[in-house]
């Protein structure tokens, strides 16, 4: 039972580093957004081409800059802990729609192009939502703080 209560305790004392799990989500998430955003900056006509042949979405030039602005520039802004909260409703709102228009047909499995990665990419930003970027490694902590 003392091994327990000492575990115990021990854990309660990781509240004191609780701000590094945000950070590790942040920097997480900015390598995927990051690398996502510049991807189709790269390949801008292709990936505007797709989403007028398979979304039929009316002017794909537009919602392409759209999103390569939303996935960079939201990266960056959660790699620096700036405008968190705000950073991740854009980033919500594309992962919901990519949930929705893209992968919902696939099913849930990642291996089948499924729902999985945007759900949990979506649910990693929820957290950030309800957060912020915590302590210490964020702007947001440093500008607000009194």
């Amino acid at each position: 039972m003392k091994i327990f209560l000492t575990f115990h305790k021990f854990l309660k004392g990781l509240k004191k580093i609780d701000f590094i799990g945000l950070f590790l989500l942040r920097l997480y998430l900015f390598s995927v957004f990051w690398y996502a955003g510049t991807y189709k900056y790269g390949t801008f006509e292709k990936f505007s081409d797709w989403i007028d042949s398979s979304l039929n979405i009316p002017y794909p030039e537009i919602l392409t800059w759209i999103i390569i602005a939303t996935e960079a520039g939201g990266s960056i802004l959660l790699l620096i802990g700036l405008f968190v909260r705000w950073a991740a409703i854009p980033l919500i709102i594309l992962m919901a729609n990519a949930i929705i228009l893209v992968h919902w047909q696939n099913g849930w499995s990642q291996e089948s192009n499924g729902i999985e990665m945007a759900v949990t990419y979506a649910t990693m930003l929820l957290i950030l939502l309800f957060s912020g970027g915590g302590r210490y490694f964020s702007l947001d902590y440093w500008i607000t703080r009194n």
